[in-house]
């Protein structure tokens, strides 16, 4: 048995470590397109910010690969799957054969079409560690200003390390609010007022028609106005990378389509990470839920049906956690654009602000700042769908806690 993995992300690592559990004997290899050994991309941002250093952000000791029985393939890029020969074709035109195979190549960070400039040195695209590693290399030559472009998860980190660093930030977002996939306006406005607390300039309705400047970067132009500034940084966010499947037959809607068992539509070929599209936990809707513990359970799920173990994947989490300047922001579920018409449950105090959304008297959505309080208790009922009208005009409460006596057993 000859198992082939693509990608050395979360879902990879944890499929290898998932077959390992089952099966110590059969070959193993595991390819990545980029130079290093596996790492947590969640501490890029703070690499960025010198809260951590290079060798903090690697996951394993050297020996990993070695202590796992695993061939590592590093600088390969996989370019092409022949589900009939059962191959993996390489851009240098070599090739693996498998008898399983899991396709856990991630997502690819977003480039905007049509901006001219992107060429300049200075211009970074924000997702790995090379890029990470880049920022950080322009920073100590001497960084001063710094437009990061998209206001999504992704942007408002990284604009919050590089501020961190004593650097001017502006954020450039095409939408009238930052954060708008996961906070409602209120909640955005929460947010916002952290940034602006913290001299972080927001040009919001706006977008970045050029990058300035003739071998380096000295400015963008907008479509209303121009910043000065030596370093774009571009943090849009990330799309399936779901270019290795095309002509192989495999199903792709925005991600990979699998079943419970993270099996595609080819026998023997599996799909796990932020390249797949799966039913999340709280509605069963189907999409892409790109986050860490995601991947790394869809990876465990994928390896263990690998080798023959036959276990369901039980949904996506639906679940975004964000630190702005040690304050944090929670948003689990569903935002109340997603739901339409549902009953907001609201408390603001100086230090937190709390939203609850409800529909048919169930949790589909919450949004925190400044306090996670009673935040996975909370989930743990969406999750459930449970009736929550008994404890209701209470939810809020700081001294609340969820007993069993408290929520009654549901009919």
């Amino acid at each position: 048995m000859h198992y082939v993995i693509i990608g050395n992300g979360g879902a990879g690592i944890s499929a290898l470590q998932a077959i390992r559990e089952v099966d110590k004997t059969s070959d193993v290899t595991i390819i990545s397109r980029e130079q290093y050994p596996a790492y947590s991309p969640c501490s890029l941002p703070n690499l960025i910010a010198e809260e951590v250093d290079k060798p903090t952000i690697f996951r394993f000791d050297k020996q990993f690969y070695h202590r796992l029985n695993a061939r590592f393939m590093k600088n390969t890029e996989a370019l092409e799957i022949d589900p009939k020969n059962k191959e993996v074709i390489f851009a240098n035109g070599d090739c693996v054969k498998f008898d399983k195979l899991l396709v856990a190549a991630g997502a690819k960070p977003i480039t905007p079409r049509g901006i001219k400039g992107l060429e300049l040195d200075g211009v970074h695209v924000m997702g790995t560690l090379d890029s990470a590693l880049g920022i950080l290399d322009h920073i100590n030559q001497g960084t001063s200003r710094v437009v990061v472009v998209g206001g999504g998860f992704m942007g408002i980190e990284t604009a919050t390390m590089l501020k961190k660093r004593e650097i001017e930030v502006s954020i450039v977002e095409m939408l009238p609010r930052i954060l708008s996939r996961m906070l409602d306006p209120d909640i955005s406005d929460k947010v916002t007022e952290i940034l602006k607390y913290h001299d972080i300039k927001l040009v919001l309705n706006d977008t970045v028609e050029s990058i300035n400047g003739k071998k380096t970067v000295t400015g963008v132009s907008l479509g209303k106005n121009k910043l000065r500034c030596d370093m774009v940084v571009l943090a849009i966010g990330v799309t399936a990378n779901v270019d290795i499947v095309k002509g192989s037959g495999i199903e792709v809607n925005k991600g990979v389509i699998v079943d419970p068992k993270m099996q595609t539509n080819k026998k023997n070929i599996y799909a796990a990470g932020d390249i797949v599209e799966v039913r999340e936990q709280i509605e069963g809707k189907r999409g892409s839920f790109a986050i860490w513990p995601n991947a790394i359970e869809q990876g465990r799920i994928a390896g263990l049906n690998m080798t023959g173990r036959p276990i369901k994947y039980e949904g996506a989490e639906v679940v975004n956690v964000l630190d702005v300047f040690d304050i944090p922001v929670v948003a689990m579920g569903r935002t109340s654009l997603e739901i339409g018409k549902c009953k907001m449950i609201t408390r603001f105090t100086p230090h937190a602000s709390k939203k609850i959304l409800l529909k048919n008297n169930r949790i589909l959505g919450l949004q925190f700042v400044g306090t996670i309080r009673n935040a996975g208790t909370f989930y743990s009922l969406m999750k459930k769908g449970l009736d929550i009208s008994s404890v209701e005009e209470r939810l809020l409460d700081d001294n609340l806690v969820i007993t069993p006596d408290v929520i009654p057993p549901q009919i």
